[in-house]
């Protein structure tokens, strides 16, 4: 047809544009990376100061795997690893709960860290509540802490990444 014409418009969640974006622009999508960090640095020292240096609880240097054959939960470790990562895995189903909802993902990993923070009932609950206080003792406070500033410089990473591909469409 004479005249036509022909127009295509790709709309994206974060994940996808951060996808998209390493491929237009690599050096700003590793940009973006290091700016996550430094923007999420506060947070995760605040979060690692709220950890305790020794064993939060009498026997949490013994050996603690729930089940037999699981995975084992302690000793607690000497070192704790609180990273800041961006996930662009695409959002899928397991077990009938919708998993790599998260784009921008602070995390403590660890079954020890898990029991540590969010354990609020039996007798180790009990013990980790009177303490160090409710669940959760470490991420949520931390996060709390820093809400402001991470909206505001989260938001900025976001109109960057906002900015790039609205340029990139219209240079399509």
């Amino acid at each position: 047809m004479p005249g036509a014409v022909d127009t295509r418009v790709e709309i994206y969640g974060l994940k996808n544009a951060l996808k998209e974006l390493n491929k237009v622009d690599k050096v700003l999508r590793r940009e973006i990376t290091k700016d996550y960090k430094r923007v999420t640095l506060s947070l995760i020292q605040d979060a690692e100061s709220a950890i305790p240096l020794g064993y939060p609880l009498s026997g949490w240097a013994r050996r603690w795997t729930p089940t037999k054959g699981s995975y084992q939960i302690l000793p607690w470790p000497e070192s704790h690893s609180i990273k800041a990562s961006i996930n662009t895995k695409n959002i899928k189903e397991y077990a009938g709960q919708k998993v790599n909802l998260s784009t921008f993902v602070v995390k403590w990993t660890g079954g020890a860290a898990s029991v540590f923070d969010f354990a609020d009932s039996g007798a180790m609950g009990a013990a980790l509540s009177s303490k160090y206080g409710s669940p959760s003792r470490v991420m949520w406070p931390a996060y709390e802490k820093n809400k402001t500033e991470l909206d505001i410089e989260m938001g900025i990473i976001v109109d960057k990444v906002a900015n790039k591909m609205s340029q990139n469409l219209k240079a399509k």
